[in-house]
């Protein structure tokens, strides 16, 4: 397949969205642990840390990782896979 320098950038600003939505996920597997390891020192029975909080927390957090690759700058992935059906539908 052939593409073109506009269907190149949009392929590179993909790229580039996945690779900083990983890095995101990571960070948030990052924060639940140190969550967790929070609780196993006690911060939750000294009320440093309440519970309801860390529900809502590590909830928002899930949520974020799963939908991050639909928010910012870059294609869409109803974009990309416009522009394959596109160059599928020109070859023979």
């Amino acid at each position: 397949m052939h593409f073109t320098q506009a269907e190149l950038s949009l392929i590179r600003a993909a790229k580039h969205k996945v690779k900083m939505a990983q890095r995101v996920r990571v960070a948030v597997i990052v924060l639940i642990i140190l969550g967790i390891i929070a609780d196993l020192f006690g911060l939750m029975a000294t009320g440093l840390w309440l519970h309801e909080w860390k529900i809502f927390i590590a909830a928002g957090l899930v949520l974020l990782a799963v939908a991050l690759p639909q928010f910012g700058h870059g294609p869409k992935y109803e974009e990309l896979l416009s522009l394959l059906e596109h160059k599928s539908a020109q070859r023979p």
